[in-house]
This record gives structure tokens, C-alpha cells and sequence, in this order.
């Protein structure tokens, strides 16, 4: 339970910032589409960097340590928005964040795995934080939208303090290659129709809370739509993530992106765009669950496994504003984007379909000690 109030509370305040930083770099600071596709990215850059090390670190070394050192990172970095008062220091500030937030999810997954938590459930918690979370912070921009961050700065304070609780977990510590080539190889498929689909949803995110308000909403109900679909993750995480073979909800993730974008595209106002809230969960539900189970059920290094994920989810969250920027100076409109998230999904899951055939279904438990040419010894953590 530790474990999971870590990745509600940690997850709250990282989507919390995601929110409302470009309403902030447009709305208070003047910056245009353009800028906050650059923002966007570097922050997924960052992310992207510390996520591939502090996964690795996680299966050397003591994963509460690394775990601990970046939620204290995240409570100040993200803290730091508070005194973000032109572009170029938002922007420094927020490659501060997508690195310090990259360092902790491979250690808490792997931590939460080898305590005999539920990948559904743990990712479950994550979403639950992301809904109560938003729409709190929501509200508190409503009179003042900086008071949004100090809400996501004190929220990883929260899971900072919890993360100083945990207790030690007898495990197997690995010597994992600096560059751990089979990992990648092994889950192939996985990471690569993650890629895709995700560099489409980034492309989508990246103006996300802009097209919110275009189509009339406010900072509240920004807040409520995005608490719409992090609860309806939830109860799909909750009611499917467990139960459902990985490689069957990798699948059922990608096909109703395809006919979430779609949603998106026939919207006319801020109300239409709740329901299609819900099938965004379910989307999210499958596809981050199933991948989740696949690579720490299916893999001994475990952390370095969640943590190259953590890595291709924030590559797609650098590419995808790339592509989101490159298409908005084309046309000007938000619906290209919503089209390049269509043909992106459907060739995830192709890919999905023809590399995924060969996908190993043996499942490894959760103490299985590694052989071969791993060095191993025991380590509290």
C-alpha cells in the first residue's frame, strides 16, 4: 500500500505540472504553439536520459535509495515553477523536472513487483493519483494558476514521506550491461508499438489543454477532464489489467486509441469531449497496463525493464511535439494532429501484429534468482 500512495501521490503532481505548464507559458507568459512543443520536449528529453540510468541504478543498486533521491528532486524542482516568471527559465526548470521524474518509476515498479503488488494494481493507483490530483489542482487555479504547482510540488512531498517508510525488501541485486541490448531485444515489440502510439498522443498532449480551451473550457473543467479519464483508468486498471492476458490488452490499447482520436476529431464543445474521456481510459488502462505486466513478469531485471520503458514513454514525449510542431505550422489547426494520432496508432498495432507473434508467454516469479553470466548477490531494497 506504501508502494502504491507513492505512485497515486508522485503521479498527481507530475500530471498536475504537465497540465497547466503550457496554459502557463501562453497564458502568463506570452510564449506561442510553437515554444510549448519545445517544452514539452525537452522535458521528455530529460525524462527520457534519466529514465534509461536510474532504471539501470535500480537493479544495482539499493532501489529505495533511488527511489528516495528522486522524489526529494521532483518536491524541489517542481516547486521551482512557482518562481518561473519569463520562457527561458520555465523551460530551464522544466528540464529539471522531466529529469528528476525520470529517476523514480523503474525502482517503485520493481519495488511494488517484489513485494507481490498487482502490476494493474499498482499502475491503477498512479491513475487515481492523476485524477484526484488535476482536478484539485483545478481548482486551485482557478484563483491563482500558480497555486497549481505549488499543489504538485507538496504532493511529491507527500510521496517523499512515504517513500522514507518503506521497508526492506530481500531481492537479487543484478549486474545489468550499461547498454542491455537483450532486455531491449526480448520486449521489442512491446517498446516499439509503445513508440509509435504513444509519439501520436504526445503529439496530441502537447497542445492538449490549448485545444481544451478552444473548445471552451476553463481551467476547472481542464482539471475535470483529465480527472474524467485518469478515474476511468482506475476502474479499467482495476477490473482488466490483472485478469486479462498482456498481449490481449497491448492490443485492445491501441485499437481504441484509433477510435479515441477519431472522437476527438467530431467534438464541438468542452462537454462532448467527456465521454470520450472514458474510452481514453480504457486506451491508456490496456495498453500502459499490459505493457507494464509484460516486462516485469517476463523479465529477471526487472527495474531496467520498467525504467526502458519509462524511457520510450518519454522518447514518444519528445518526438511527439516535434511532430505536433512541424504539423501545426503547416495547417494552423489541432485536427491534423488528431489524424497523425489515427494513422499512428493503426500502424502500432500492426507492428504489434507481425513482431508480436513470436512473444515469450513464460512468466518469471517475482524472487526467481537470474542465471548465466549476471553477477548476484543479495541486497536489502
Amino acid at each position: 500500500m506504501k508502494a502504491g500512495a507513492i505512485q497515486a501521490t508522485a503521479g498527481a503532481g507530475s500530471l498536475v505540472a504537465v497540465t497547466y505548464t503550457p496554459v502557463l507559458a501562453r497564458d502568463l507568459l506570452g510564449a506561442d504553439e510553437f515554444f510549448v512543443t519545445l517544452l514539452v520536449a525537452s522535458y521528455a528529453t530529460a525524462s527520457f536520459v534519466s529514465s534509461y540510468l536510474f532504471g539501470r541504478a535500480g537493479d544495482i543498486y539499493e532501489r529505495r535509495t533511488i527511489l528516495r533521491i528522486g522524489l526529494i528532486l521532483s518536491v524541489i524542482s517542481f516547486g521551482v515553477l512557482l518562481l518561473a516568471y519569463d520562457q527561458t527559465m520555465l523551460y530551464f526548470v522544466r528540464v529539471l523536472n522531466g529529469f528528476s521524474i525520470g529517476m523514480y518509476p523503474g525502482a517503485l515498479a520493481a519495488y511494488a513487483y517484489e513485494t507481490h503488488m498487482k502490476m494493474g494494481r499498482f499502475a491503477s493507483f498512479g491513475a487515481l493519483g492523476w485524477g484526484l490530483g488535476t482536478a484539485f489542482a483545478g481548482y486551485a487555479a482557478i484563483f491563482d494558476l500558480r497555486l497549481a504547482f505549488a499543489a504538485a510540488s507538496a504532493l511529491f512531498f507527500f510521496a517523499f514521506l512515504s517513500a522514507m517508510t518503506l521497508p526492506k525488501v530481500e531481492r537479487v541485486r543484478i549486474a545489468v550491461p550499461l547498454f542491455p541490448i537483450e532486455t531491449l531485444r526480448r520486449n521489442f515489440p512491446v517498446y516499439a508499438a509503445f513508440l509509435i502510439r504513444h509519439t501520436s498522443a504526445s503529439a496530441v498532449w502537447a497542445l492538449w489543454p490549448l485545444f481544451l480551451i478552444q473548445i471552451g473550457g476553463d481551467y476547472l473543467m481542464i482539471g475535470i477532464v483529465q480527472g474524467v479519464n485518469s478515474l476511468a483508468q482506475v476502474v479499467f486498471m482495476l477490473t482488466l489489467a490483472d485478469r486479462v492476458d498482456c498481449r490481449v490488452l497491448i492490443s485492445l490499447g491501441l485499437t481504441s486509441s484509433i477510435v479515441c482520436f477519431l472522437w476527438f476529431m467530431l467534438v464541438q464543445n468542452i462537454i462532448e469531449i467527456l465521454p470520450s474521456q472514458i474510452l481514453l481510459g480504457f486506451a491508456w488502462a490496456c495498453l500502459y497496463g499490459g505493457s507494464l505486466r509484460y516486462v516485469t513478469e517476463r523479465n529477471q531485471e526487472r527495474a531496467t525493464a520498467v525504467g526502458l520503458l519509462q524511457s520510450v514513454q518519454a522518447l514518444a514525449g519528445m518526438l511527439g511535439p516535434i511532430c505536433a510542431a512541424l504539423i501545426f505550422s503547416v495547417w494552423n489547426n489541432y485536427m491534423p494532429i488528431m489524424v497523425f494520432g489515427i494513422v499512428m496508432s493503426a500502424l502500432a498495432f500492426l507492428v504489434f501484429l507481425v513482431l508480436g507473434r513470436n512473444l515469450s508467454r513464460t512468466v518469471l516469479p517475482a524472487a526467481l534468482s537470474p542465471t548465466g553470466p549476471e553477477q548476484i548477490e543479495r541486497s536489502a531494497g
